[in-house]
């Protein structure tokens, strides 16, 4: 029966811990447990779209040089 008691005592701990540190600060709107908002600007949102375009015909490009000829044949 001592056996159990550590354990649950250590897990009560823990848990009023991650209460008292995390979970009251996040309700109370002061947490730090989440990333700060970015400001996003017209300008960071048309650089974002241009990168992924770049991207994106990078990767259709490799694809097509991956792709075998159809007119070819295999050797046999």
């Amino acid at each position: 029966m001592t056996d159990v008691w550590l354990p649950l005592a250590l897990t009560l701990l823990a848990v009023a811990a991650m209460y008292l540190c995390c979970i009251r600060p996040m309700r109370r709107g002061k947490g730090v447990c989440r990333p700060a908002p970015t400001a996003r600007t017209r300008q960071s949102a048309d650089e974002e779209i241009r990168r992924t375009r770049e991207e994106l015909r990078l990767l259709r490009e490799q694809a097509a040089a991956r792709r075998p000829d159809p007119t070819s044949r295999p050797d046999r």
